[in-house]
């Protein structure tokens, strides 16, 4: 486990948003049994991780993963931070019709998060005491800018929903793009995407951050992040057969090099 992660190069990255792109970024990879990412069977076997050690007494965990939603296709990945859902969206299940009419519509696949605050010293042992936040893309295109990308004040919008996060020490929930906060500003909680609108049936990548700083020390930062290659399912297989173990080994070498994490 690594002791402490920082956003030094990201914090930097997003300044510069025209030449900055996104990456996967994570301290560990593989399962996380505490997690639920808000609902009930969501796959928690395959996550992008970062552990941070803040003050020597308190654990950040964050973690991403992108999964099937509800019961379309299963959502695969090459062991490194990338994810490949099918493209199309549906009422929620696989027979629905393509974009059939419904309040719950979204795309084949969502995201989840999971934040966990585990310390004994009162200035860091709650959600409370970090602000943290989360980032999303609308643009199918490869590596989006930071600066492009939406973001989602997670303290503000758990305080929003009647959740302060003040002792609190889990937060965590699965999302979809298609749902329609995500392409809504809401002052202090939502800023979306500079790429207009988001497009389930649309092939290409999409990228994902979750980050934290530290309320009361700002030297202490983290991240962790995701990509999701959205393909077309009834004609490609995103990764096949035998390429895929080559790819995954090749995928945690390049993975370990482009960490942003200090040992």
């Amino acid at each position: 486990m690594r002791t402490r992660t920082t956003l030094l190069a990201l914090a930097a990255a997003m300044a510069l948003p025209t030449a900055a792109t996104a990456t996967p970024i994570y301290t560990r990879w593989g399962a996380l049994p505490e997690a639920t990412f808000g609902g009930t069977g969501i796959p928690n076997d395959s996550v992008a991780i970062t552990d941070v050690f803040v003050n020597g007494t308190t654990e950040i965990i964050l973690a991403l993963t992108a999964h099937q939603r509800f019961d379309n296709p299963p959502v695969s990945n090459n062991g490194a931070g990338e994810y490949f859902p099918g493209a199309g969206s549906n009422c929620g299940i696989s027979t629905d019709p393509v974009g059939c009419p419904s309040p719950d519509q979204g795309a084949l696949w969502n995201f989840g998060y999971y934040i966990s605050v585990t310390g004994t010293d009162p200035a860091f042992d709650d959600l409370g005491d970090f602000t943290f936040r989360l980032y999303y893309d609308f643009d199918p295109g490869a590596d989006t800018a930071f600066g492009a990308l939406g973001t989602v004040d997670i303290n503000n919008a758990l305080a929003a929903a009647g959740t302060p996060p003040a002792g609190l020490t889990v937060a965590e929930d699965s999302q979809n793009l298609l749902f329609s906060g995500f392409a809504t500003a809401v002052p202090g909680v939502v800023t979306p995407p500079v790429y207009p609108s988001f497009n389930p049936g649309a092939l290409g990548e999409y990228n994902f951050y979750l980050t934290f700083t530290a309320s009361n020390l700002p030297v202490w930062s983290g991240a962790v992040g995701i990509d999701v290659n959205v393909f077309d399912s009834s004609t490609a297989v995103p990764v096949p057969g035998a390429v895929w173990l080559l790819g995954s080994a090749l995928g945690l070498l390049a993975a370990m090099r482009r960490r942003l994490a200090v040992p």
